[in-house]
Order: structure tokens, then C-alpha cells, then sequence
């Protein structure tokens, strides 16, 4: 879930995402963003994808709800815990 980056002088243009990385892992984590934006319990998580997607629209939104996911799973495999949805939302943008 890697934004392509054009930057030149000045210019600093970020993209979308690019197809570095594996595909499969990639579908995946749209897909439970997709499930987890329309049919997921309410989390802090969902609301803060709710609020993206109201500024920036849907596919976006689920598009940074799956790069989230995927910083959550990597911070959970690098500390060894476990997800909490009962906490508050993160200052961490």
C-alpha cells in the first residue's frame, strides 16, 4: 500500500497506490476494508473511515482504511499483541 511519489525541485506530487508488494495481500486487505467500511461493527477505526470517505470519497477512503489495517497488523507482529477496538482513536495520524 505504497503512494507513488513524483517529485521534482519544488514539486511534490504523491499518487496513488503503487504494485510494489504482493498482490494477494494487497486484494486482501481492500477487500476486509471494504467489509469492514459497510458491514463492520462501529470502531473507532470505521469512524475514522467514515470521516475520510465523507472528504475524499469512497474508494479512497477504502483505500486508506486498508493501508491503516495494514500498520496495525505490522505494529501488532513487530510488539506481539493483540487488537483493541474498545480504545480511543490514536493522536497518530
Amino acid at each position: 500500500m505504497t503512494p507513488s511519489r513524483n517529485q521534482s525541485g519544488e514539486r511534490d506530487v504523491s499518487g496513488g497506490i503503487t504494485k510494489a508488494g504482493d498482490v494477494n495481500l494487497r486484494r486482501a486487505l481492500c477487500q476486509a476494508a471494504t467489509v469492514m467500511m459497510h458491514r463492520g461493527r462501529s470502531t473507532w477505526l470505521r469512524t475514522w473511515a467514515a470521516q475520510v470517505a465523507r472528504r475524499r470519497g469512497g474508494k479512497r477512503a477504502m483505500v486508506a482504511l486498508a493501508r491503516r489495517i495494514s500498520v496495525i497488523l505490522h505494529r501488532m507482529w513487530v510488539d506481539d499483541t493483540d487488537f483493541r477496538s474498545d480504545i480511543a482513536m490514536p493522536n497518530a495520524a
